[in-house]
């Protein structure tokens, strides 16, 4: 990741605060240098290449090296340097190398493009509406692939195009393993942060323009008998809203040219957006003020002013006598999709010996002896309203170097939660007994996040097994048991309400 974007402070570390429901907020300063803020920048031309297209096609290859030049130039003047990549695309009824005819990987030879673009030829179809989702679909792929994205580039779709796309594109007709759609499109070139720059050219010949409804223009082969038609009208506009990118239209043959470079430069020369990003480890404890900043002229040092916002948290404290836990991970500068510097966070858990109520966050029930009046080795546990007992109440008791015993309060006799026989498989019983002793009865309590407004979520993990305290069957239902699991709290994205995530109320 290039370090272009200076953040600071470097480091922010911190612990729960299972005490407080109140915020710790760190400001932090981005610096956006007056050129070089994105030393990479990838440009790919992508053109609807069906007859329509005719007039407008010639008209760019004619003055093909004036728009590279021009292109080049703008990337020079914020210190970076440019590559640029061809293709284009046609009707779904053409043969599946000419849907997408991907035709020069992103090249650092402007000579090279040149070729690629005066290489575009035109050919009719037998529907007004194409195929540019198969193509965009295509392009949305990570750096490293067929294309050639550079993993710290800022990426450009330069898309010119005169008719809506076909949507859905269904495997049946595509070939691959999956449907083609407006919204799969999108998502695609979202997550690999690629802007698109669209054109719509309506005017220069036959063709009816990119946000036009694409239904009654999608009927005929191969879709009769195979796909549904659908879409709706507006689709350019979308992609380009969606992927911080622009929507002109009306453009003819005698206006393309400015207009792709006008596009271009811009594109190329302006900053669209500056964000803090939290890696996945970091983002359940973080929130970001602002949400962003942007467009900038990439001429112009900024410095940008964020606060992190850390719920239930406190400048880090003396680490206590038990194993230190932790979560780490980095808050990372995002220019324009470009990781460009990152400053490092660390959360600590301190010492939390003392008395504590245990409440499951997705039923909000408390763990608790299921019988108190048990008094043998062996007792059950469950969640439960909290009724005011001491059963529901649990002693916290550091071990040195290792994890937590977790005492009952229940005065009729000391009982410790354990993992029954020591087992380390999914599902194993969690019971109380009186003997202390074992790492299957000492428990880490490990951050999972924290909301603005509550107090901070732990996964309890068994020392020994490396399982958690789990809710059987995700229950809501006073009674239900409690057993040992794998942690799976953490995918796809952070659940507050979780059937593995507790809450620690002191008492």
């Amino acid at each position: 990741m290039p370090n272009t974007t200076p953040i600071t402070p470097a480091g922010v570390e911190l612990s729960t605060n299972p005490d407080s429901t109140d915020s710790h907020r760190e400001t932090v300063q981005v610096r956006l240098p007056a050129s070089g803020a994105i030393p990479k920048i990838d440009v790919y031309f992508l053109v609807d290449s069906t007859g329509s297209m005719t007039g407008i096609i010639d008209a760019v290859r004619a003055r093909v090296e004036e728009i590279l030049n021009r292109l080049v130039t703008a990337a020079g003047q914020v210190g970076a340097d440019v590559q640029f990549g061809v293709g284009n695309y046609r009707d779904l009824d053409f043969p599946a190398a000419q849907r997408f005819h991907h035709q020069l990987s992103l090249t650092a030879s402007s000579a090279a493009a040149a070729h690629g673009i005066g290489a575009w030829t035109t050919a009719g179809g037998t529907t007004t509406a194409e195929g540019q989702y198969f193509a965009l679909d295509h392009l949305a792929q990570p750096p490293g692939g067929t294309i050639g994205w550079r993993a710290d580039a800022k990426r450009i779709i330069l898309w010119i195009g005169d008719a809506p796309a076909h949507d859905p594109i269904c495997q049946s007709v595509s070939g691959l393993t999956y449907n083609i759609t407006e919204h799969s499109v999108i998502d695609k070139l979202q997550v690999e942060g690629i802007v698109v720059l669209v054109v719509s050219t309506p005017s220069g010949a036959s063709g009816p323009g990119l946000d036009v409804d694409p239904v009654p223009l999608s009927n005929g082969t191969p879709y009769q008998g195979n796909c549904p038609i659908g879409g709706t009208a507006g689709q350019g506009s979308r992609v380009a809203a969606a992927t911080g990118g622009t929507y002109t239209d009306g453009i003819t043959p005698a206006t393309i040219v400015q207009t792709i470079i006008d596009l271009g430069t811009t594109g190329i020369g302006t900053i669209g957006n500056v964000r803090l990003v939290p890696g996945r480890e970091i983002e359940p404890f973080v929130q970001i003020h602002p949400a962003g900043y942007g467009p900038f002229p990439g001429t112009q040092e900024q410095l940008l002013d964020f606060e992190l916002e850390f719920p239930s948290a406190t400048p880090a404290t003396t680490a206590p006598t038990t194993r230190e836990i932790s979560v780490e991970g980095d808050v990372e500068v995002d220019v324009d999709g470009v990781r460009t510097g990152s400053t490092r966070v660390k959360i600590t858990v301190p010492d939390l010996t003392g008395r504590y109520k245990i409440r499951c966050t997705l039923s909000d029930l408390y763990l608790q002896l299921d019988d108190p009046n048990w008094t043998g080795d062996g007792a059950n546990i469950d969640q439960n309203v909290d009724n005011g007992a001491p059963a529901v109440q649990w002693e916290l008791v550091p071990v040195s170097g290792g994890g937590y015993r977790i005492k009952n309060c229940d005065p009729a006799r000391d009982r410790y939660l354990e993992v029954v026989g020591m087992s380390t498989a999914n599902g194993a019983e969690v019971l109380t007994r009186s003997d202390p002793n074992g790492e299957h009865k000492e428990w880490l309590f490990v951050p999972a996040g924290a909301a603005v407004g509550g107090r901070p979520v732990f996964r309890i993990q068994n020392l020994h097994s490396g399982k958690v305290l789990d809710v059987k069957n995700q229950s809501l239902d006073p009674d239900a048991r409690v057993s040992q699991q794998g942690y799976w709290g953490d995918y796809p994205t952070y659940q507050e309400e979780h059937n593995q995530h507790w809450v620690l109320e002191r008492v």
